[in-house]
């Protein structure tokens, strides 16, 4: 009889933190994997730790497709940054800046974003 209180104590817990995790789209999470190699880049060089914990989060469900996608995206982004063209450098400086602030801050902020948002309905 413990053992299956345990067992539903433990399944209540698991619902309540997934309740609370952001769903990302796989496009939103291409998106997001897109702004994390540009904000990592040595060109702009700012924290990704809480990207980088939404990403992780993230990743487990995803297609291959998706998986594979989203490494030839993190490829193109790294390329873009190393760029030594100015007119790149400043178009990744100016997406940083702008598109990817919502995903750098992590779940939280994705989460506020969405909060503050106009409904679709």
């Amino acid at each position: 009889m413990k053992f299956v209180a345990i067992i539903s104590a433990v399944a209540a817990i698991a619902a309540a933190g997934s309740a609370n995790a952001v769903e990302m789209k796989d496009i939103e999470y291409l998106q997001a994997v897109r702004c994390d190699a540009l904000a990592g880049s040595s060109l702009i060089k700012a924290d990704t730790t809480a990207i980088d914990a939404l990403l992780r989060d993230q990743r487990y469900g995803r297609t291959p497709h998706i998986q594979e996608r989203a490494k030839t995206e993190r490829a193109r982004a790294a390329r873009q940054a190393r760029s030594s063209d100015e007119a790149v450098q400043a178009e990744v400086r100016n997406e940083v800046a702008s598109a990817c602030q919502v995903w750098l801050g992590g779940e939280e902020s994705v989460k506020a974003a969405r909060a503050a948002a106009p409904s679709a309905d």
